[in-house]
């Protein structure tokens, strides 16, 4: 169980990671369409936070929160170029860091985990898949108006 534990809180910190990534790109965002839509992703990834430490929690283990130390300092550097770029720009690089960390979590997930933990995650994987979608229509919506 410890090593379902290690698993559940990577990919906890990855729902962190998400979190600040999205809430950096909101922050220099002003009101619109755009914005509307990746404070509801937002709002998902804390959901899912939320989820995920509330299991962890209430079967023995123990919560690691937030994001890693190496994790925050890269993308501290990463966010600190959110404000100078383009709305598509930010859009693929959201796309990009929501595609790279679902499929790092289904892999920890399908290779560390019991069938109860990973039916535990497969709302939160569905929302992820959807969050790819939504971002995909953002993307393409900027790019023909």
């Amino acid at each position: 169980m410890d090593r379902s534990f290690e698993v559940l809180n990577r990919i906890l910190e990855g729902e962190h990671m998400a979190i600040e990534q999205y809430q950096a790109c909101i922050d220099t965002l002003s009101d619109g369409p755009i914005r509307n839509h990746l404070t509801a992703i937002l709002t998902d990834h804390k959901n899912h936070a939320t989820r995920i430490a509330y299991y962890i929690q209430t079967n023995g283990g123990h919560v690691q929160e937030g994001a890693g130390l190496i994790d925050i300092l890269n993308l501290k550097n990463r966010v600190g170029n959110f404000g100078k770029e383009k709305p598509d720009e930010m859009l693929e690089r959201l796309y990009s860091g929501e595609n790279k960390g679902l499929v790092q979590a289904v892999q920890f997930a399908e290779q560390n985990l019991t069938s109860a933990e990973k039916e535990v995650l497969e709302p939160i994987f569905a929302d992820e898949h959807d969050h790819l979608k939504q971002l995909q229509k953002l993307k393409e919506g900027l790019y023909y108006h």
